[in-house]
C-alpha cells in the first residue's frame, strides 16, 4: 500500500470515530486518542532516558509530557528534579520557544493532511459512510 493510501485509510478511521462522537478533536488538530498514545510513548521515552541517565532527553520528554497533559486537560505533572513546574496555558512567558513553534508545525501538518485528502478525492476516491 502506498503512503498516501495508508494516510487516507488512517484518516478515514479517525473521521469515522469523530462522526459517531466516539472521539474529539483537540486544539492541536489531533484526536484525543492520538494524544493519549503520544503521552504513553513520551512516558516510555522518559523512563528509558532515566534508565540510561540522559539528562537532555529527560528534559525533552518531561516537556512533551507536560504539553500533552495540558492538551488533554488533565493534571499537569511537575518534575522538580528537572526544575520543570506545571504552569497554566495562559502563562505563555513560561512556555519554551520550541513548544510554540510545534503548534505552528501541527497546523502545517493539518494543512498537509487536508491537501492529501483533497488530492485523493480528485483522483476519484470518496469517503465511505
Amino acid at each position: 500500500m502506498d503512503p498516501l493510501q495508508k494516510r487516507i485509510k488512517s484518516t478515514r478511521k479517525l473521521s469515522y470515530l469523530a462522526r459517531r462522537n466516539k472521539t474529539r478533536i483537540l486544539d492541536s488538530f489531533h484526536f484525543d486518542s492520538q494524544t493519549w498514545g503520544a503521552l504513553h510513548k513520551a512516558w516510555k521515552g522518559y523512563v528509558i532516558a532515566k534508565g540510561k541517565n540522559e539528562p537532555d532527553k529527560l528534559v525533552y520528554y518531561a516537556r512533551v509530557i507536560q504539553k500533552l497533559e495540558r492538551e488533554l486537560g488533565i493534571k499537569v505533572i511537575e518534575f522538580p528534579d528537572l526544575n520543570l513546574e506545571a504552569f497554566e496555558d495562559n502563562d505563555s512567558e513560561n512556555i519554551p520557544e520550541n513548544e510554540k513553534t510545534e503548534e505552528e508545525q501541527l497546523q502545517m501538518l493539518y494543512e498537509q493532511d487536508r491537501q492529501l485528502l483533497d488530492r485523493y478525492r480528485e483522483e476519484g476516491y470518496e469517503d465511505e459512510e
